[in-house]
């Protein structure tokens, strides 16, 4: 199960998240597949449409994971969910996680103008474009690394935390154990999210996480 917990922790990232209700929308390519990604944030939880196939909510007290066409869900509490990703992580090893290097280079992505930055860790590397005059970008990094740390400690030696730039990342492009994705923003906006987007629908079976840790 290294693959999609590793997959989960970049889109985690890349889906950067707020402390107001905020839905953002991203172009998310991962290993060649392209799907248009929606996170609905409210609080400390984190409602992801990764495309019609697959939802993921995510909270203070784990994961659940929603196969829509299958109609069925898989629940992993937080115990387990943090020793999955330790588990991801393990060649991270002890070593402090890297920075990311500013480049120097800027280019405008889509309506932000961006500054480029390089990150190569024990587990992959990535590029980021970074708007520094994003609007609440310190709130939006302050939230997305609390997450971060509720999903598993070895979040942070698996990609930059969010507060390690000086402004929103609006695109990235990571390589993560031979995988890639690519992430561009498309919109953030304030809006109310209402708390039923957090609960599992009642008529999904469910069904027991395949290769769960011990």
């Amino acid at each position: 199960m290294k693959t999609p917990f590793l997959t989960f922790a970049v889109l985690l990232f890349a889906a950067t998240l707020a402390r107001a209700d905020w839905v953002l929308v991203q172009k998310i390519d991962t290993a060649g597949q392209e799907n248009l990604v929606t996170t609905k944030i409210k609080g400390d939880q984190a409602r992801v449409e990764m495309g019609d196939k697959m939802t993921v909510i995510v909270g203070a007290e784990g994961m659940t994971m929603l196969m829509h066409a299958q109609k069925m869900m898989m629940k992993m509490d937080l115990a387990t969910m943090k020793a999955a990703v330790e588990k991801a992580g393990k060649g991270a090893g002890d070593k402090p996680a890297a920075k990311p290097v500013a480049t120097g280079q800027k280019e405008k992505v889509g309506d932000w103008d961006t500054e480029i930055y390089t990150w190569e860790g024990q587990m992959g590397k990535g590029r980021f474009w970074v708007a520094k005059d994003f609007p609440k970008f310190k709130e939006i990094s302050a939230i997305s690394d609390k997450l971060g740390k509720i999903v598993g400690g070895s979040m942070s030696g698996l990609s930059p935390q969010a507060s390690d730039f000086d402004g929103m990342v609006v695109k990235s492009e990571m390589s993560m154990m031979g995988k890639s994705v690519v992430s561009s923003l498309v919109s953030a906006k304030e809006e109310n999210v209402e708390a039923k987007e957090f609960v599992p629908p009642t008529d999904y079976n469910e069904m027991k996480m395949p290769g769960a840790p011990k």
